[in-house]
């Protein structure tokens, strides 16, 4: 039976998140600008409506709309400025994961740093058990 852990795969691509932040937060910003545009036609309808029913369902329908459309573009820039903060987030961890890191070319340590993994180094090659059963 197949491994379903080997076919899950998580990758993280910093510019990509920015890009798709900065869309987000362009496209958020613009959508208040947009929402004005609703409530003079439909001012002008309700208007031409006066002492029908629909005139105030015009005019609430238009307010709740801009309103919901205006809340919708502040989401998309407060999840726009996430997306940016997150891709930070992933640069610096690497960095650090990078930064942390030993040069397997640099000279041996001193011996003064404790290690913390209790490591045991042998001299040479190690055989296989198996290699060593059949001997």
């Amino acid at each position: 039976m197949a491994d379903p852990d080997l076919s899950l795969e998580f990758k993280v691509k910093p510019a990509e998140l920015d890009g798709c932040g900065q869309s987000a937060q362009h496209i958020g910003g613009l959508i208040p600008g947009e929402t004005s545009k609703i409530t003079e036609p439909c001012s002008q309808a309700a208007g031409g409506l006066k002492g029908w029913l629909t005139a105030g369902a015009i005019t609430n329908c238009s307010t709740n709309w801009k309103t919901l459309l205006d809340k919708l573009g502040g989401d998309m820039g407060d999840v726009g400025t996430k997306l940016g903060t997150s891709a930070t987030y992933y640069r610096t961890a690497e960095q650090n994961a990078h930064n942390s890191m030993r040069n397997p070319n640099a000279p041996a340590s001193s011996g003064t740093e404790p290690d913390p993994f209790n490591t045991n180094f042998t001299q040479g090659p190690v055989k296989p058990r198996s290699a060593k059963a059949a001997e």
